[in-house]
């Protein structure tokens, strides 16, 4: 089978691993030959085409080559990827042909290049990996303040979704609301969770105390970490029985810093950016992972760090707005705990509760069924099966 992927963030300079890079080594690895176009309009990378990740994949740059300081060469430089893609890029995919084509949301950003290429005959099927529903989420979290433009950014995303002859959501309740938001989308769809790269699990934390939870993600808004560090002043007394870790960083991060060292809680402690393995080496030494979102929230989020702490055999505690079904999915599996999203009172009281079952069979058995979790639905291997499905 042949592949194409089209990403706007893979491995390379100024970036980390991350799904789209364990689904082309995954496919790679079982003797699937992947390319990759990186439209990446943060970080520059050299454009045109590249060897990547020693498995001979290779990988096409159709995104900037330097920096943009400031908004206006913001913009110009995401009119500089959609002319570099529908230049650049399609002529070079063109000589091609491929099986399946991957891109993923916002499938705006991809500019059509998908449906154009089906159109060409480059590629027999595409495929979209739709793990979150632009522009509405991003207009609700308060990412973005372009509230005017969201009927026209709807408009458009709907119809570079067309480009897609299948869609892949994460649960039921986003496949419901998919069907809701972008009622009368003709694509198939399926349910295909987010995943992770099956790497091997060291030893795990001794069960003593202090309960060592850790958040993995970018700092941002709508993250909920102000509910996390609102939890945590409610445990400051038992600061030498649970302790709060903090990894990751964006805009968000000073501030909330600032935050914890204003109100004395000395039990949380920020990381910053680290190395993807250097991430896993510290979640191994924590006993519990946080996966948390903020209220209010009309789309359903199924965090892509449930899949990590999984990954790793550590329990969950999922804190997410109540269209979202994936507290229930983790806890139906025995693989953690749910709590309504914005609630530190009841984080707080759950994890009392873990903290009191540390060292007992009953935390084990919860790290057993998250591991199991990660293998029966997580794993990456899974999804290579769903492309070769599709293909046939």
């Amino acid at each position: 089978m042949r592949v194409l992927i089209m990403t706007g963030g893979f491995a390379g300079p100024s970036r980390q691993p991350w799904l789209m890079d364990d689904l082309a080594e995954a496919l790679a690895d079982v003797g699937h030959s992947v390319e990759v176009v990186v439209f990446d309009s943060k970080d520059p990378r050299p454009r045109g085409e590249q060897q990547s990740h020693g498995l001979g994949i290779t990988v096409f740059s159709a995104g900037i080559a330097r920096r943009p300081r400031g908004p206006l060469k913001r913009v110009r430089s995401h009119i500089a990827v959609a002319v570099g893609l529908h230049v650049c890029a399609f002529r070079w995919a063109r000589q091609r042909h491929y099986d399946l084509c991957i891109f993923t949301s916002p499938a705006l950003l991809s500019w059509w290049l998908p449906w154009r290429l089906r159109r060409a005959g480059a590629t027999s099927h595409t495929l979209l990996f739709l793990w979150d529903f632009f522009p509405i989420h991003q207009l609700e979290i308060g990412r973005t303040g372009f509230s005017w433009l969201g009927r026209a950014l709807k408009l458009h995303e709907r119809s570079a979704i067309s480009g897609a002859d299948t869609v892949a959501l994460m649960s039921p309740a986003n496949l419901q609301f998919f069907r809701r938001y972008h009622r009368g989308s003709v694509p198939a769809t399926i349910q295909i969770p987010p995943w992770s790269s099956s790497k091997p699990v060291a030893s795990m934390a001794p069960d003593l105390p202090p309960l060592r939870v850790i958040f993995g993600g970018q700092i941002t808004r709508g993250r909920g970490i102000d509910t996390l560090l609102n939890a945590a002043e409610l445990l400051i007394d038992e600061k030498d029985e649970i302790q709060f870790w903090i990894a990751g960083d964006g805009p968000q991060r000073s501030i909330l810093a600032r935050s914890a060292h204003d109100r004395g809680l000395v039990n949380v402690r920020f990381y910053g950016a680290l190395e993807r393995e250097a991430y896993r080496s510290l979640a191994r030494r924590a006993h519990v992972g946080v996966a948390i979102t903020v209220p209010g929230i009309s789309p359903p989020s199924f965090p892509s760090k449930i899949v990590e702490y999984c990954s790793l055999g550590l329990p969950v505690v999922v804190c997410v707005e109540s269209s979202s079904d994936a507290g229930e999915f983790v806890a139906r599996h025995g693989a953690g705990v749910a709590v309504p999203a914005g609630d530190a009172l009841a984080l707080a009281e759950a994890l009392r509760g873990l903290r009191r079952r540390l060292g007992s069979r009953e935390l084990r058995l919860m790290s057993c069924a998250a591991l199991e979790l990660f293998e029966s639905r997580f794993s990456v291997r899974r999804v290579v099966e769903a492309c070769e499905r599709i293909v046939g």
